[in-house]
């Protein structure tokens, strides 16, 4: 059941409660948790998604890397991409601003994110659907984005969750820190997880720069049309590295949408040329990688990864998170780390052709 009160106060902060609270549908999440999401139907017909974040709660984990963000600044980040997009004509959800024209609403103890909805099926994917992935996430990497959205105010992006300025110097703090604990069968993952940090550090100012979504995989791309699909799930989003950002797509095109959570064995997977060579030919229609971005590619199909890495040797050897849970994510850490240069190899053969 939604929380009345809640629900009062979000549609107060949007719609001067034209909508009635039965037109809100919980998505996920909870008004007794720190986050809830809500899908809101309007009387016109069209639909759209209030996030809702406790302010007094923490920043949520894939946002935690920005520097010095709280839930506002982090929230704000986010909406002032997709305003850039917006602007852009590029597709992904566009942002709803309050009565007021704020990008982040105010609703009590709750901060609230509202965008249009995406309507349309999760990609499966086939091989023709990772073509569109490939081509949206080359399009996305083609927009300007060193400007602000078409309000006076609203500014440019913010940092992505995983821009290297943020993401590498926490990451490499996390593996400094469990260093001295590490058991012998771990080192070569830790080693690798660093030599991948650094390298892409070291590179940063030679690469391109873009918006990015920073979790560009089928279960977060919607079939919205048939000539194409559409990016939705920004909470990693913002300015990053174009090559970063297609090194994770290339890897996380293995998984279908549908994988249960309870079955981490299905997570794993076997690098394919078909489905790699689909991303990557739909990529090279729309956008080429230059010199120093294939030069980059190996260590960026790791690069996420490698950050999941230092997050999980942190909360296994400093928070003492043991059994079956950290032993699916280790391996699927070895997986992706195993599985990249293939990957990038692969991956190299299409973008160059």
């Amino acid at each position: 059941m939604t929380d009345a009160a809640v629900a009062g106060r979000l549609l107060d902060e949007y719609h001067e409660r034209v909508v009635a609270p039965s037109a809100m549908r919980v998505l996920s999440g909870s008004e007794h948790q720190s986050r809830v999401t809500y899908r809101v139907t309007q009387p016109d017909g069209s639909v759209q998604v209030i996030r809702a974040f406790r302010a007094d709660e923490p920043v949520p984990l894939h946002g935690r890397d920005v520097a010095g963000a709280n839930v506002a600044e982090w929230l704000t980040g986010r909406a002032r991409t997709l305003a850039v997009l917006a602007d852009a004509a590029y597709a992904a959800p566009r942002p709803v601003r309050t009565r007021t024209g704020e990008l982040v609403g105010v609703a009590g103890p709750w901060l609230t994110w509202a965008t249009t909805y995406v309507p349309g099926p999760v990609v499966t994917p086939t091989l023709g659907q990772l073509r569109q992935v490939g081509a949206a996430l080359g399009h996305l990497h083609s927009v300007a984005a060193l400007r602000g959205g078409d309000r006076i105010g609203d500014g440019p992006p913010a940092l992505a969750s995983r821009h290297p300025a943020v993401a590498v110097p926490a990451s490499l703090s996390r593996l400094d820190r469990v260093e001295a604990r590490l058991p012998a069968s771990w080192r070569s993952l830790h080693a690798e997880c660093r030599t991948v940090l650094t390298t892409i550090a070291e590179a940063t100012g030679s690469v391109a720069e873009r918006i990015v979504h920073g979790d560009a995989w089928p279960r977060n791309a919607i079939q919205s049309s048939a000539a194409g699909v559409t990016f939705v799930d920004w909470e990693a989003g913002g300015l990053g590295l174009a090559v970063v950002d297609l090194g994770n797509s290339l890897l996380e095109c293995h998984l279908d949408a549908g994988l249960p959570d309870d079955q981490p064995s299905r997570w794993l997977i076997e690098p394919s040329a078909d489905w790699i060579g689909a991303i990557a030919s739909g990529y090279a229609r729309v956008r080429s990688l230059s010199g120093p971005e294939l030069d980059l590619l190996p260590a960026a199909v790791k690069f996420t990864a490698a950050v999941a890495g230092s997050v999980h040797f942190a909360v296994a050897l400093t928070d003492g998170v043991t059994g079956p849970t950290m032993d699916a994510r280790l391996a699927r850490l070895e997986n992706r780390l195993g599985a990249a240069d293939e990957v990038a190899a692969i991956a190299r053969d299409f973008l160059t052709a």
